[in-house]
């Protein structure tokens, strides 16, 4: 069985909320929720670095609002890949997570919601 870690996310109550909410939405624990989305983009950001020497995102200049933290469990080697990300990226650990979540929750906002199958 793959040793465990976790990672300490900083983020704010908002942020927290939103996680949980769709993690419930979704029927999987918060470190599942969290993981299938941050795996998804380390994975594309790992083959985009073999292509490409450096790509570098500026952090946005958001307002501060109350904060929180969420502890997000997860496999070592989940952990090192997130890590190495989120230094390539110049970024901490937490922005590197919460970049990602809020690009899922960017895209889910613009899906059509379909109507029920009769």
């Amino acid at each position: 069985m793959a040793q465990r870690t976790a990672l300490l996310i900083n983020c704010s109550r908002e942020e927290a909320r939103q996680m949980r909410v769709n993690a419930r939405a979704q029927r999987r624990t918060l470190s599942g929720y969290v993981l299938n989305i941050v795996v998804r983009t380390v994975e594309l950001q790992e083959q985009m670095y073999a292509n490409f020497e450096r790509v570098r995102e500026v952090g946005s200049g958001a307002k501060p609002r109350p904060r929180t933290t969420v502890l997000v469990r997860c496999s070592n080697s989940e952990a090192k890949r997130i890590r190495r990300a989120a230094q390539l990226s110049a970024m901490t650990i937490s922005g590197y997570v919460l970049r990602a979540l809020h690009r899922s929750w960017d895209v889910a906002r613009t899906m059509p919601v379909l109507p029920p199958h009769p």
